[in-house]
């Protein structure tokens, strides 16, 4: 199949599954320091991860889902932290599909990513825009 079919045959609505997470300090720190967090005393202080914690997975869940898909241009992120994400809690990341469509000869996907945390609180929401490339 070609980029263009498997484009085509992705369903708005598609369901990117779910991915779970327990936000433990060595979870916490480990991505803290891929993304040179420069303050971690703030980890410490206020037992929290720092905002963007989470946002890789929103990638390895579509990677995930789109097996064909050998590489991904960003060309759009938006998100909304409510609440903060906090050290030794469990989250959870659910994603789906709210968009596609082609401008100038390039297929868009627009997918969009709800965190919650164990009692079901809303703790971040994204909506991510992705260009899928050969």
């Amino acid at each position: 199949m070609s980029l263009e079919e498997d484009f085509a045959a992705i369903p708005i609505g598609l369901d990117l599954g779910e991915w779970e997470i327990v936000l433990d300090e060595k979870t916490i720190k480990d991505r803290a320091a891929l993304t040179q967090w420069q303050t971690m005393d703030v980890i410490d202080k206020l037992k929290a991860a720092p905002p963007g914690q989470t946002i890789n997975l929103h990638a390895k869940m579509q990677f995930a889902k789109f097996t064909n898909l050998r590489a991904a241009i960003w060309a759009k992120s938006e998100h909304e932290f409510l609440k903060p994400l906090k050290m030794g809690s469990k989250v959870i990341i659910r994603g789906k599909v709210v968009d596609k469509y082609i401008k100038r000869g390039r297929l868009y996907r627009v997918s969009e990513f709800e965190t919650v945390d164990e009692n079901g609180d809303v703790l971040m929401r994204s909506r991510e825009t992705g260009i899928h490339v050969e």
